[in-house]
């Protein structure tokens, strides 16, 4: 049996700090508010029950309705084993594309396959030196330093 989509009424945290919503007012645990997590979804039969519980909040703008937010985020990051491969083909694309890359993990991957490949020293260190700057203002923790552990 196919489960009903319900219709959602979205509210947002409205202040730089993390606060904790109730869902009605016996609920005990709520649901916490941050940068992480600034939304929440509230099923349209439940939002007189929510308004409720976080009157105040509301009263005072702590918390706005607002739009369904967008979860769907383009991101450079996202490059799978055949993206990577197409990328070292073309070096001027996979410059373009590793200096929008600011996940070292995404960058280790890279070069563990142009290494694989054999790939010409030009292509290892535009790579490498891109995670060396990532590294250092990170202070990411490398596979070689994890002393094999996995």
């Amino acid at each position: 049996m196919e489960q009903q989509e319900t219709k959602k009424v979205y509210f947002k945290r409205n202040v730089p700090y993390t606060l904790s919503v109730r869902f009605n007012s016996q609920d005990t645990q709520g649901f916490l508010l941050n940068a992480v997590q600034p939304w929440i979804a509230v099923p349209v039969d439940k939002v007189n029950d929510f308004k409720m519980a976080n009157r105040r909040f509301i009263m005072d703008g702590i918390i706005l309705e607002t739009e369904e937010p967008n979860v769907n985020w383009a991101t450079p990051n996202a490059l799978e084993n055949e993206d990577i491969d197409e990328l070292l083909k073309n070096y001027l694309k996979l410059k373009a594309t590793v200096a929008e890359v600011d996940s070292a993990s995404i960058l280790i991957k890279i070069l563990e396959r142009a290494k694989e490949q054999n790939k010409s020293a030009k292509i290892t260190t535009l790579i490498q030196d891109r995670l060396d700057e990532l590294v250092v203002n990170e202070g990411v923790i490398t596979p070689r330093e994890m002393q094999g552990v996995s």
